[in-house]
């Protein structure tokens, strides 16, 4: 499928999230507080952190188990796009 494509810039990819109940709470207040819905809050959580390098370079180095599946953020006009290491 190609994204965007006759869909007027709708998101199609859902997924689903299981937080506990102390992590529930607080996207609600957040979300309360920033006078939005707890799912856009959340969506926008997710982006902005798969956008942050140093985010993802922490959560690789305390998770990544195969170096083959490393990536490796790089910023190209503006946007973050990840590329697969060459450490396999």
């Amino acid at each position: 499928m190609i994204e965007g494509k006759g869909l007027g810039g709708k998101k199609v990819n859902r997924v689903n999230v299981s937080l506990c109940n102390r992590m529930n709470q607080k996207l609600n207040k957040l979300a309360t507080a920033c006078n939005m819905r707890p799912t856009t809050l959340a969506c926008m959580l997710i982006e902005k952190s798969l956008d942050n390098v140093q985010l993802v370079s922490d959560l690789q180095q305390e998770h990544a188990v195969h170096n083959a599946y490393r990536v490796i953020p790089i910023q190209t006009k503006g946007t973050i796009e990840y590329v697969l290491s060459e450490g396999r």
